[in-house]
């Protein structure tokens, strides 16, 4: 297998020296648009509807100047009244065309955001500025963004939530650039419900002191020069292209690496090398002395690190094949993982297997105009020989999914749906502090091992300005079976932290869904509507119902739920 996938990968490293080379010269817009952006929505409804070429969602984000490349491609007499209304919108936000803003403070080409500037469409600013004789240009952003979440089940409760921050990107002498974000948030009422959003309960300020204070902090500066960039950057990350950006191989909704990463793009084929620092778990780490805490703030935490490589390449314009080859080591750093030209799998047994090698694969496939197929792998580990039987070291995920857009001719219409399975002990190590993981959180599926999952979206933008987004999430997963004083008394692969314990656990044969089944079905309805250009209205609707077949555990893991909110973010 190894040797499969080395002969592979060396094939794929002389198409990138054989490929035409991309010429890009200076530019602007090398800063990266963040993942989540509504433009990357756009670009894959167009892509998919065969309006552009070459659009990959495999490696994520993208610069701000491919965005623009993308948006400037798409032949305009093929759109829709909402889709060119669409694309002039981000035309004006990210190639800057025509050059006209509102700005707080004064600035060229700008009128001003108080008070007339506010209900209008165009791009609004603290400040900006441009300068056509070195490339260089300058957008600084105020944030603000207030909520509120109703639970409606199992007991209902309420919390409003405040954000307030600012962001800064741009590029000098186009070549270098920059971005910075930083919000502080604050919830009251119920702290509880605000505690269900992933993302703010993973905050450590939220979680280890006041339960109400939240803050978040995302940052690059990259390096771009014809085929080749550089990047330091703190910001999220994926790898795999799931509709959902739920990949099995790296996901973006976790909390954010540091990293650094090299990248090459030759004609057809793209190379991206990253070493990201990971959190790993305190209940896990070996304290050099006792001056530690043993767990929470100021706990002794082991250094974790994340390795991956990437290689992707187009075949035409409607088929991308990419290799994805990464490690987890922990504990120490490594000199022969910074290396962006090994194979990491070889390099890991090499230095005496005591680390997570893992390998993956996604492709895409644009079958013809409207419908595409995306499909993605992981192989945590295999024993050829042990293949179907069950064995629990064969460890292994993967997801297909597929895209329709503009179905029946309604060209503002998106339909998807993606299936995802992770077999029993994926993503867990012997180490534990190698597990697939990061502040507690697997980096690869949400729904961990030992699970299967349908999600299915609905989406319709009848205008520029309004979006309707229907959702469903069908999670069927087998936990680990323990007893009332909290004792296991079954392993069944559920747990990404816990491997087998002892060889009578390696004995038994495992199937999906092996242990305690739970089933989850999670319906979502999601509007956005964006008042004036900055400055958006979003309403959501959330319900989840849980199922245990074989009856409720005394304290089961999983719960049903129920949530409306309301909110408004301006962008100024």
């Amino acid at each position: 297998m190894r040797i499969l996938v080395a002969i592979v990968i060396l094939a794929c490293s002389v198409s990138l020296v054989q490929a035409q080379r991309v010429q890009t010269g200076p530019h602007r817009g090398v800063a990266e648009v963040a993942i989540g952006e509504d433009v990357y929505d756009f670009l894959r409804h167009l892509s998919v509807r065969g309006l552009i070429d070459d659009f990959s969602e495999a490696v994520l984000p993208m610069s701000e100047h491919d965005v623009v490349r993308f948006l400037q491609a798409v032949p305009v007499q093929e759109l829709s009244v909402s889709e060119n209304a669409q694309l002039q919108k981000y035309l004006r936000t990210y190639a800057r065309e025509p050059y006209r803003a509102v700005t707080l403070f004064a600035a060229d080409s700008a009128d001003d955001l108080l008070f007339a500037g506010i209900p209008t469409d165009d791009d609004k600013y603290l400040y900006r500025w441009r300068d056509d004789s070195t490339m260089s240009d300058l957008q600084v952003h105020g944030i603000a963004t207030l909520e509120v979440r109703n639970r409606t089940k199992p007991e209902t409760g309420r919390a409003e939530l405040g954000v307030i921050g600012g962001r800064f990107s741009g590029t000098l002498g186009g070549h270098v650039g920059y971005y910075m974000e930083t919000t502080n948030g604050q919830t009251f009422g119920d702290s509880t419900v605000t505690a269900e959003d992933p993302s703010i309960a993973r905050n450590k300020n939220f979680a280890y002191y006041t339960h109400t204070f939240f803050d978040n902090t995302t940052g690059e500066l990259s390096y771009t020069y014809d085929w080749f960039t550089a990047k330091i950057a703190r910001e999220p990350i994926a790898f795999g292209g799931s509709y959902q950006g739920n990949n099995v191989i790296v996901s973006p909704d976790i909390q954010m690496p540091d990293f650094v990463s090299i990248g090459a793009h030759y004609g057809a084929v793209r190379y991206t090398a990253t070493v990201a620092s990971l959190l790993g778990e305190a209940r896990w780490s070996v304290p050099p002395d006792s001056v530690y805490y043993a767990t929470g703030a100021g706990a002794y935490i082991d250094p974790k690190y994340l390795t991956i490589h990437d290689l992707t390449f187009q075949i035409g314009h409607r088929v991308e094949i990419g290799f994805t080859d990464m490690v987890i080591f922990s504990r120490r750093f490594d000199l022969a993982y910074i290396n962006p030209f090994t194979f990491l799998k070889t390099v890991e047994a090499s230095l005496n297997d005591r680390d997570n090698g893992l390998l993956g694969m996604h492709a895409r496939w644009r079958v013809t105009d409207g419908v595409e197929l995306r499909g993605q792998g992981l192989l945590d580990d295999i024993v050829a020989s042990k293949i179907g039987t069950g064995f629990w070291s064969n460890k292994f995920a993967w997801q297909i999914g597929a895209m329709w857009a503009a179905p029946f001719g309604l060209r503002d219409v998106d339909v998807a749906l993606e299936h995802t399975r992770v077999e029993p002990y994926t993503y867990t190590h012997f180490n534990t502090q190698n597990a697939f993981t990061t502040s507690g959180q697997v980096i690869g599926a949400a729904i961990g091992p030992n699970s299967i999952s349908w999600w299915g979206m609905l989406r319709w933008a009848p205008s520029e300005k309004l979006a309707l987004e229907a959702t469903m999430l069908y999670v069927a997963h087998g936990e680990n079976i323990y007893d009332s004083t909290g004792v296991l008394v079954y392993n069944a692969g559920g747990d990404y932290e816990l491997s087998i314990k002892s060889d009578a656990d390696g004995a038994r044969k495992y199937s999906i869904l092996n242990g305690r089944r739970v089933n989850t079905f999670t319906l979502q309805a999601t509007a956005r509507y964006e008042l004036w250009r900055g400055i958006s209205l979003v309403g959501s609707v959330l319900n989840r119902s849980v199922d245990y077949p074989a009856g409720t555990p005394a304290n089961p893991l999983e719960k049903p739920y129920g949530q409306i909110s309301l909110g408004a973010r301006a962008l100024f």
